[in-house]
């Protein structure tokens, strides 16, 4: 018995311990918290910022595929973010995959590019 209970200890150690080591991506509350203005999308549960101003993006080379969604709600309120949501899109707007981990937003004819963030 005490036996059982020291491993059971160990194992519970070892997982509390690991449990922080796992990195997690960012999430729309984090982002809204630190940035409560920021030009974001969720997509398949990640989060993507708006590219456009980033420096380096137009270097990038990238092509629109095909159509994924479109922007379901926008809201600034990180409760219940899901997938489509953005904070400053218009709903409707049409969502598109390309050949790299970036996604476009298309608006009046007008391309906006979408980065995801990752953590590590």
């Amino acid at each position: 018995m005490k036996k059982n209970l020291v491993c059971n200890l160990f194992l519970l150690l070892l997982l509390v311990g690991c449990s922080s080591a796992i990195p997690m991506n960012p999430t729309a509350k984090s982002i809204l918290k630190e940035n409560p203005t920021a030009d974001i999308i969720q997509y398949e549960n990640l989060i993507y910022i708006n590219a456009m101003n980033l420096e380096g993006i137009e270097n990038l080379e990238f092509t629109k595929e095909e159509k994924i969604g479109e922007v379901k709600k926008t809201t600034t309120v990180s409760t219940g973010f899901k997938d489509f949501y953005a904070t400053k899109l218009a709903v409707g707007t049409d969502i598109f995959s390309t050949n790299t981990q970036i996604i476009i937003a298309e608006l009046n004819g007008k391309q906006i590019p979408y980065m995801v963030l990752l953590e590590g």
